[in-house]
């Protein structure tokens, strides 16, 4: 679970992205991309696979309702 900031504090990008103050200079990672948990890799991935169904939902509704309408006019 991400820590909860004041509106006060400032944030670096290396704080928002892993929680850690630790800063990107010097860091054995850096330049490389941030390593992520698994816990966090697998949130990741159930929240795009959602995103993935969804649009395909979305775009099937989309397809059905544009052929109903071009019937209609045919």
């Amino acid at each position: 679970m991400p820590q909860l900031h004041s509106p006060d504090t400032a944030l670096t990008a290396t704080e928002s992205w892993t929680g850690s103050p630790a800063t990107s200079a010097g860091t054995a990672d850096s330049g490389t991309g941030s390593t992520v948990a698994n816990g966090e890799r697998e949130d990741l991935t159930v929240f795009f696979a959602i995103g993935v169904i969804v649009d395909v939902l979305l775009v099937t509704a989309f397809l059905a309702w544009a052929v109903g309408q071009w019937r209609k006019k045919k």
